[in-house]
């Protein structure tokens, strides 16, 4: 799954985006999503995987993921 950068920002319009958690499972606040989010935009990316650490090959310019197996 991932997460479409424009998006988000459209759906999230004067709403908190609260739903990104840090690099230590703590939730992001709305400016440090917002940051974040914009850095990926500047970038080029356009879309964000939603589990960065499984899925490998993630195309982030608008591919998505590219299909692969998931162990459960």
């Amino acid at each position: 799954m991932s997460i479409n950068l424009e998006g988000i920002l459209r759906n999230y319009k004067g709403k908190k985006i609260n739903i990104f958690n840090d690099e230590n499972g703590k939730i992001m606040s709305d400016k440090e999503a917002r940051k974040v989010i914009a850095e990926l935009q500047a970038k080029g990316h356009k879309l964000m995987s939603c589990n960065p650490e499984k899925c490998i090959g993630f195309d982030p310019f608008g591919g998505g993921c590219p299909g692969h197996e998931v162990e459960e």
